[in-house]
């Protein structure tokens, strides 16, 4: 491909030479310089552009045309969407797949356990009595719900510390602005004392006027917190006279929980340990064995669920912890939650 163009003047070198000696006073030898350059300058760019062109042509050849880049992009990238597509949808078979494992377990769990609870029928293995309870142990349940309904009675610690709290700040302030109604007083001494129009005088006022504004601020916040404080005074005295009251029917509940749980973990322990066949409603949420591996928990939740049938007369022999107490009782209600909690574990 040429590209070679004519010269800006519309003369050939020849006819530049004879124009150059007609003229010669009015062409100078600095414009033939000028013009030589530029002639070179010009068959440096013909050749720059024949080598663009060749290179054009070489990636044409090699990689297409970019129309064709384009649609080979938009490709991979459709390519790569499916792909993300079909990898959710396998995360959702394996999620359901997962829980659809989950449950044949537990339902091949219970299979076993009524298998090996009948078997050990058959075998004759004394089934592990855990329902019935001695006329003391009653006694202690009861003396153990009447320390609890004592304990209910009392502040809880957050509350507690709250109203010392407020007491406690309300103190300090009043403290505060006893001491700074002090400082007011020699102020104004000093005020007084001093003579007008003097620099010890300037300064005496100006030390009367902050402490004035600082007694009024701490005046109004121990007005502020006055009603509150003594709220929470007079609740910190009834918990006093309320705790020194039901202190003896706490203490006996503490001690009869202490004794009642020793003998319901004894029990169990020897139920397990002779390999009784445990109830259903046992089996159902502990297992029919106690697991390998944080054992010492496990016996916990159990005699835990144990005090709480005791406690409350639960007689189900499916349902471990009986029917679901009622928010007015509180008590009740915090303990069977906290129940359920720790048997999700097993």
């Amino acid at each position: 491909m040429d590209h070679r163009r004519p010269h800006r003047l519309g003369l050939d070198r020849r006819s530049f030479y004879r124009f150059s000696a007609a003229g010669g006073k009015e062409v100078t030898e600095d414009l033939d310089r000028r013009v030589r350059e530029t002639d070179r300058r010009l068959r440096d760019l013909d050749h720059r552009v024949d080598d663009l062109d060749t290179e054009h042509q070489g990636l044409k050849s090699r990689f297409g045309y970019t129309e064709d880049l384009d649609y080979e992009l938009r490709d991979i990238r459709s390519d790569i969407s499916g792909c993300d597509d079909k990898i959710d949808k396998v995360e959702e078979e394996l999620v359901d797949r997962i829980a659809n494992t989950e449950q044949a377990i537990k339902r091949l769990t219970q299979h076993v356990r009524l298998l090996d609870g009948q078997i050990q029928m058959a075998a004759g293995v004394p089934a592990a009595d855990l329902d019935t309870f001695t006329k003391d142990q009653h006694a202690l349940a009861r003396t153990i719900e009447q320390g609890w309904n004592a304990r209910s009675l009392l502040l809880g610690d957050h509350d507690r510390q709250t109203h010392q709290v407020r007491v406690r700040h309300h103190r300090e302030t009043a403290d505060k602005h006893q001491t700074v109604l002090t400082v007011v007083v020699d102020a104004v001494g000093a005020f007084t004392a001093s003579r007008y129009n003097t620099s010890a005088h300037t300064e005496a006022a100006g030390r009367l006027r902050t402490t004035i504004a600082e007694e009024a601020r701490l005046r109004q916040d121990t007005a502020r917190q006055a009603l509150r404080a003594e709220e929470s005074a007079n609740a910190l005295s009834d918990d006093a006279s309320t705790r020194a009251d039901k202190q003896p029917v706490i203490s006996a509940g503490d001690r009869a929980e202490k004794r009642l749980t020793l003998a319901l973990r004894s029990r169990l322990a020897d139920a397990i340990s002779s390999r009784a066949l445990l109830p259903a409603w046992f089996v159902t949420v502990l297992g029919a064995v106690p697991p390998a591996r944080a054992t010492d928990q496990w016996l916990e939740t159990a005699t835990r669920v144990l005090l709480y049938r005791l406690t409350y007369d639960i007689a189900d022999q499916v349902v471990a912890l009986g029917p679901e107490p009622s928010d007015a009782d509180r008590d009740r209600r915090s303990w069977y939650e906290q129940l359920r909690k720790d048997l999700r574990r097993w």
